[in-house]
């Protein structure tokens, strides 16, 4: 298990503030096709500046982190794809950008890290990184499903909602946080199909997981979808 050093969380907690104090701010002044550009610029700028930080700073686990993470990132709009046009639960607004089966816009490949390398990280600084793990993907999973939707970035359909956002998430984002902290520690400096290999079984450990949260708490009896709603 690798740890991380005080200089390590300091260097990490500094490159999200500076780099949300940007995004969110662009991201709640762009609308429209403006928006999805805005949010493929910022993913990108995200997944360069981060392990050019790591690197700059001296911390290599954290760029083997973002290498390790990243084929994961861009696995997991497969559990998207599987809500919009299957579960019938999801709908991402139409941003003018490039959607991933048709229904995912392009950039939530870039997205996911966001969350995952920063919970993963930090966790490995303390003496119980699960229970860090799941406690800070809650809360942050939590603030994430809310500010989709006045960011106009998805919604759910369908689905139990408390505040504008869908409760049945919220478990499986935890566990895949979880996941992917453990497929880290133990497969982190694996070969690389070993580690795309893992970021594909932690996909789709998680979509299962979120196809039984749905089926099990997520549904709204009163507005059960009949059919597969488009994402336009």
């Amino acid at each position: 298990m690798s740890f991380v050093s005080q200089r390590g969380v300091n260097d990490a907690l500094r490159f999200h503030a500076a780099f949300f104090a940007l995004a969110i701010p662009v991201a709640l002044y762009e609308q429209g096709r403006s928006l999805g550009l805005a949010i493929l610029l910022l993913a990108a700028l995200y997944n360069i500046t981060l392990p050019l930080m790591c690197q700059w700073r001296g911390h290599r686990d954290g760029v083997r982190l973002w290498m390790f993470l990243l084929p994961l990132s861009m696995a997991l709009p497969c559990a998207d794809w599987m809500l919009v046009s299957r579960m019938g639960t999801l709908s991402f607004p139409d941003h003018g950008v490039y959607r991933l089966g048709g229904v995912v816009p392009l950039y939530f490949m870039g997205l996911w890290i966001m969350l995952l390398w920063p919970l993963c990280w930090l966790a490995q600084a303390t003496r119980r990184p699960y229970l860090l793990t799941a406690f800070g993907a809650l809360a942050a999973f939590l603030i994430w499903e809310w500010a989709a939707r006045p960011m106009h970035l998805w919604h759910a359909v369908g689905v139990r909602q408390i505040a504008g956002f869908a409760l049945y998430p919220l478990i499986p984002e935890m566990l895949l946080a979880m996941a992917a902290l453990w497929m880290w520690q133990h497969h982190g400096r694996a070969p690389l199909l070993t580690r795309i290999a893992c970021a594909v079984r932690v996909a789709v450990f998680y979509a299962g997981a979120v196809a039984l949260a749905l089926l099990r708490i997520g549904y709204n009896t009163r507005v059960m979808p009949t059919r597969p709603l488009s994402a336009n």
